[in-house]
This record gives structure tokens, C-alpha cells and sequence, in this order.
């Protein structure tokens, strides 16, 4: 899934609404919490084909979701749904372990019940590993190159990433996973029910699918994702 979210509200580029950080003894890992942010929508169109579904927001704008090939179909959703939002996009970086196996991008979904009411979920789990080449404490920077050849370029804003780019020098291998994942609630006025033997979601109603959750320590003002690895020069 090249984008979970591309329109007026992106998975990539909502507000923060927090921080989570979890760092390990020797500060050879760091997560953090890079979005958190719910809408409601209506499902305007679901495209099989393209793999896509328009929804429309409460404001009017409208967002598309790409589910990819992976994705044999989008649970429950149909066109003239009523839907509960929930974006959630996280950060986390790793010490690579020695002659471990490069880690591997997955995408996952799920689908029940919460409460009564269909519900799905889809998630992204983007991870790629990175040799360091460059790090500058002062600007909080750091370059890496992926196992392609490509030349990244991250200024981590955030204290959990500034602490684990301490613990490190150059020639370290670090595995990033970026989470993407949006779930969603059918709210219709009349909406189909659960069977006897319906499958009810393990995640209560509201949650969604992150990466390596951490327990929130810090609060952080609404930014960008500056977390992000850019292109070299950015």
C-alpha cells in the first residue's frame, strides 16, 4: 500500500495529538506516537478495480484510501456508509541485530464487531534497514543509506529519537518500522448485526493497530511529521 490516505487529511501529514516513547535500558531502541486523530466520513464511491474508496467528511472534504493489492477487499464498506474514523501513524527505530534478516514491509487487515456495528481495520507496517553514514548532535541529524542505495536524510524533533541518535555512531545498522493504519466503525442508522457467532475484534472500539505501542510520557505540539526519512537534500 503505497498511501493508506491521500486528500485533504493524509495518514502522513495529520496533527500530532501526542507523544509515546519507550526507550530500552541502553537506549537501543525509540517508538514514538506521530498521529492519532479521528473523523467521521461517508463513503461516497468504492472502486474494486482501481482498489480505491472515496469517502467525504463532515467539513466536505474528501479523502481517498488505497488498499492495494494485498487487500483482497475493504471489510463491510459500501457506498452511502456512515462511517467512525480513526488515523494512527507511528515511528519506530531499532539496533539491528547482528546477522539478523532484513526486516520485511507487511500490510494486514481485520474484521468484526465493536459493540454491534461492523468494524475493519487496515494496517501498514513499512520497515526498512539503514547503515548510518553521517550523524550531527547539534541539528539533531542523521544519514543512512537503505539496502537500495538510497541516500536518506533524518532531523528527529522529537526526545525519544534525539536520545537513541545519541547511543549512536557511525557503521550502526538500524531497522525503522513506520505504522500507518486506519480503522473505522459503520454508524448507519440500521447497520447489518453480528451473527450468533460473529467475530468480535480483540481492540475495543476507538483503538487501531500500531506499531510497538509505548506508553505515553511526554505531550508534543501539533507539527509536521519530522520524524519522517527524507530524500537527501531535504
Amino acid at each position: 500500500m503505497s498511501s493508506l490516505v491521500t486528500g485533504s487529511v493524509a495518514v502522513c501529514t495529520l496533527a500530532v495529538a501526542g507523544l509515546a516513547s519507550a526507550l530500552s535500558a541502553a537506549h537501543a531502541q525509540a517508538s514514538v506516537l506521530l498521529k492519532n486523530q479521528t473523523a467521521t466520513a461517508v463513503v461516497e464511491t468504492v472502486d474494486r478495480d482501481a482498489r480505491e474508496v472515496l469517502l467525504r467528511e463532515g467539513n466536505g472534504h474528501l479523502i481517498t484510501v488505497e488498499y492495494g493489492s494485498a487487500v483482497r477487499d475493504l471489510p463491510h464498506l459500501h457506498e452511502g456508509d456512515h462511517l467512525k474514523i480513526r488515523f494512527v501513524e507511528t515511528l519506530g527505530a531499532q539496533m539491528a541485530p547482528p546477522d539478523s534478516p532484513l526486516p520485511e514491509s507487511t500490510l494486514t487487515t481485520a474484521r468484526g464487531y465493536a459493540h454491534g456495528h461492523p468494524r475493519g481495520v487496515i494496517a501498514a507496517f513499512n520497515r526498512e534497514r539503514g547503515t548510518i553514514k553521517a550523524i550531527d548532535l547539534n541539528t539533531h541529524t542523521a544519514s543512512f543509506v537503505t539496502d537500495d542505495g538510497a541516500l536518506h536524510v533524518a532531523v528527529l524533533r522529537t526526545q525519544a529519537m534525539q536520545d537513541f541518535l545519541a547511543t549512536l555512531k557511525i557503521g550502526d545498522v538500524v531497522d525503522i518500522t513506520r505504522a500507518e493504519s486506519i480503522s473505522y466503525v459503520l454508524t448507519n442508522e440500521n447497520v447489518p448485526q453480528p451473527p450468533a457467532n460473529g467475530q468480535q475484534l480483540a481492540v475495543p472500539a476507538g483503538d487501531s493497530v500500531a506499531a510497538t505501542p509505548a506508553p505515553a510520557t511526554q505531550a508534543a505540539p501539533p507539527a509536521a511529521p519530522l520524524e519522517a526519512p527524507a530524500a537527501a537534500g531535504q
